[in-house]
């Protein structure tokens, strides 16, 4: 089982590796539920729960028992979703509320001031 195992972490670890090219094309399900969880800290929780099952599954006796290697599978399955999480990131369209986002009333004003701006104005004429 051990030579299978590896051969799935490497293929994993070379997709983890290769997601960048591919994050794009990736269709993540947006969830319907009210309390959301952002995706990047869904993906790091992942990852840092993938590892540290790993770390305490290694630092057990007898690592090499068909159990650790059906835990490593799942953990490496774990660690890509992780990752394919934080690369995704967050829609924009859910962080409407973000420093960089126009509030709702910026196109009214926006469309004001630039009437505003294109009407002549007079000097005010000093007595």
């Amino acid at each position: 089982m051990f030579p299978v195992t590896l051969a799935l972490g490497l293929c994993i670890v070379a997709a983890i590796l290769l997601s960048p090219l591919y994050i794009q094309r990736v269709r993540l399900v947006k969830s319907s539920s009210p309390a959301t969880v952002r995706r990047g800290s869904l993906g790091a929780a992942l990852v840092l729960g993938s590892l540290g099952v790993a770390a305490v599954a290694v630092s057990l006796p007898g690592r090499s028992t068909p159990q650790n290697d059906a835990l490593f599978l799942g953990l490496f399955v774990l660690l890509l979703v992780g990752s394919l999480l934080i690369l995704a990131g967050d829609d924009p369209e859910e962080e409407g509320d973000g420093p960089d986002a126009d509030p709702p009333w910026w196109p009214e004003f926006e469309a004001g001031f630039r009437q505003h701006l294109r009407h002549a104005r007079r000097p005010v004429s000093t007595r």
